[in-house]
């Protein structure tokens, strides 16, 4: 089997409301889904007196994947320039017929007063 993999764009957190970050659709080829990752990234006004924490969540319509919640990995920058990125990716064996539909929603642990986004993607083996 060959591995694929796909993202979605980035969109707004929305803070501690859980909300929505986009629906991915797998495609005709996948047969198994090996892999998730999330990460929200901080925008600008990070200051070092706040954290940014929350979690991931998978739903689908087309599979039964609940429950499917996991820690957000996240990304700050600082004023002073310092960035760090090392997206954790999730292990999972989730067998799909593909053409499967799975949307991920992102809670944040507190309220943030800077324009956070966060992207999700899958790994998956296929045709």
């Amino acid at each position: 089997m060959k591995t694929y993999a796909d993202a979605s764009s980035a969109v707004a957190t929305g803070d501690t409301v859980e909300t929505t970050i986009g629906t991915l659709t797998l495609s005709a080829k996948a047969r198994r889904i090996v892999g998730v990752w999330c990460h929200a990234v901080a925008g600008a006004g990070l200051t070092t007196l706040e954290n940014m924490t929350g979690i991931f969540r998978l739903s689908s319509g087309d599979l039964d994947i609940s429950p499917a919640k996991y820690p957000l990995d996240c990304v700050g920058a600082l004023t002073s320039g310092a960035f760090a990125l090392n997206p954790r990716i999730f292990p999972v064996n989730i067998p799909v017929k593909g053409g499967e539909q799975i949307e991920c929603f992102v809670t944040m642990d507190m309220a943030i007063t800077i324009a956070n986004k966060a992207r999700w993607g899958l790994i998956y083996e296929g045709d």
